[in-house]
């Protein structure tokens, strides 16, 4: 059995874990087998996740629902990858091989330990008209204690009414995010609701962009999903809202946006232009996503440990067609045998 060699050499692979306060570093680092850490953009429905083997005799399982912080990178400099509430446990061995211990651990568990796991309980309430999408995502995080983290371009928006009938919290702010072209997404502490494509952080810092060239890859593939509608260019689909029209009697009207086939009608009538403009413009926003992507595997390297879903990527000189400014849909960190490697997911 091959173990991992980490350590604090400038060219070593290290790492740093630490459950509620106790830091299982050297344990870990002793007899690591391999760990991976997963992290996706706003736009997933899945939960970031860090996962890790470990050959040991007597380590103790953590309990579910407790956290774990995680640092990655090399030698003695090292990123904070944030805090993440175990999972699932396990352990095995037999008569010729040693106990291993697995352990995964997520930004937000869906399990019942330690107070997590109502995410998806069905709640009925309303919302009144004049609430912004501030106040709504903070009044629904803190019932989780989460904090909410609303970008600038959205925290003062005012919604209408909202009818919560036998939902989710969680589909209930994935519904009102798509009607305005956003996200929203519970990752470690935070619940987080973004424009989709936005080029600046939740805190309205401009994202990052890395330039990564094909010498620089152990692997890489382009995808051009083309049969999906993009309604923000000419000819690539259209995207029809209607409303009423205070000033010509609340006569129902209906705003297109884009142009060509397939029409797309979205179901629910707006009270006045300005909502079917935003609405419009959300649809839109939705309708680019995953029209085109790449998945670059390369060694990871101490100037790469910063990245994160969200972030911005350069591809240069890997043809007409792939060269573009793309964003970070996923990544994968991955430690083991073969190496420290990084698998990321372009859209």
């Amino acid at each position: 059995m091959t173990y991992i060699d980490t350590g604090s050499m400038p060219w070593q692979p290290n790492i740093s874990i630490i459950v509620e306060g106790d830091d299982i570093t050297d344990s870990v680092r002793e007899n690591l087998i391999n760990l991976t850490l997963k992290d996706y953009g706003a736009g997933s429905k899945q939960s970031d996740q860090i996962t890790f083997s470990v050959v040991s005799p007597d380590m103790k399982l953590p309990a579910k629902g407790v956290k774990i912080s995680v640092a990655l990178g090399f030698g003695n400099t090292l990123v904070n990858k944030g805090t993440f509430v175990v999972d699932s446990r396990s352990s095995g061995g037999s008569s010729s091989q040693p106990r291993i211990i697995e352990i995964t651990a997520k930004a937000f568990s869906k399990t019942n330990e330690r107070g997590h796991g109502t995410l998806q309980s069905q709640k009925t309430r309303s919302f009144n008209s004049g609430i912004t999408l501030g106040d709504l995502v903070t009044t629904i995080a803190s019932e989780y204690g989460l904090t909410a983290r609303v970008d600038s371009t959205l925290v003062n928006q005012q919604i209408s009414h909202i009818d919560q009938v036998g939902e989710s919290d969680m589909n209930l702010l994935t519904r009102i995010a798509a009607r305005y072209g956003a996200v929203s997404k519970v990752t470690h502490d935070y619940w987080v609701f973004t424009p989709r494509g936005s080029d600046t952080t939740v805190s309205g810092k401009p994202l990052p962009i890395t330039t990564i060239r094909p010498d620089m890859c152990s692997d890489w593939r382009y995808h051009d999903n083309s049969d999906h509608p993009d309604s923000s260019k000419s000819g690539k689909g259209t995207v029809v809202v209607s409303y009423r029209d205070m000033a010509d009697s609340g006569r129902i009207k209906t705003l297109a946006v884009g142009s060509g086939e397939p029409v797309t009608h979205y179901p629910i009538p707006q009270k006045d232009i300005e909502g079917a403009r935003i609405i419009a413009g959300g649809c839109s926003a939705q309708s680019k996503k995953k029209l085109t992507g790449m998945t670059l595997v390369l060694p990871a390297t101490p100037e790469m440990m910063p990245m994160t879903a969200e972030g911005k990527i350069t591809t240069s000189g890997f043809g007409s067609v792939e060269d573009r400014e793309w964003k970070i849909a996923s990544l994968d960190f991955r430690l083991s045998e073969q190496g420290f490697t990084l698998s990321i997911e372009l859209e």
